[in-house]
């Protein structure tokens, strides 16, 4: 009888043990919380609705949509990254536009981390691997920032 007790008591013991430890974040969630705080404070939205997610090509559930406010004079603009660079994805129309060479250097000059972009008329929403760390969005919103120039 009492070796049934301490078994009980001892399967219990170890349940409650994982359920603290599963409770616990990981390496990958503290970092990932603190790349999202730094973010926030940058002034970056994180998070997407499932709307804007399906705007997106490249989006997975390994990668982050962050958003911008949009302070440039493009609207409605659409990059997505093949064969290793950014490429118009839509308005085709732009090509033909005479901007388009300067819009497309802008763009070419942005951080390669950058998996898509779209320019609405109030921000700006950017894909790409939040794992990389605070110095690569950093890197990021500066180039964004010059472009919006």
């Amino acid at each position: 009888m009492v070796t049934s007790e301490f078994l009980i008591i001892t399967f219990v013991i170890l349940f409650l043990i994982g359920a603290i430890s599963f409770l616990k974040p990981s390496k990958k969630m503290k970092a990932l919380s603190e790349i999202r705080f730094f973010a926030s404070k940058e002034g970056f939205k994180i998070g997407s609705t499932p709307q804007l997610r399906k705007k997106f090509k490249n989006w997975n559930a390994q990668v982050a949509i962050y958003q911008l406010k949009n302070i440039s004079s493009y609207d409605d603009l659409h990059y997505v990254k093949s064969d290793g660079r950014l490429n118009l994805y839509s308005p085709m129309s732009l090509k033909y536009d005479k901007r388009f060479p300067e819009i497309q250097d802008k763009i070419l000059a942005l951080p390669i981390s950058i998996l898509e972009i779209i320019f609405f008329k109030s921000n700006i929403a950017i894909v790409w691997d939040e794992m990389l760390g605070k110095e690569e969005l950093l890197r990021i919103k500066a180039e964004i920032l010059k472009l919006c120039n």
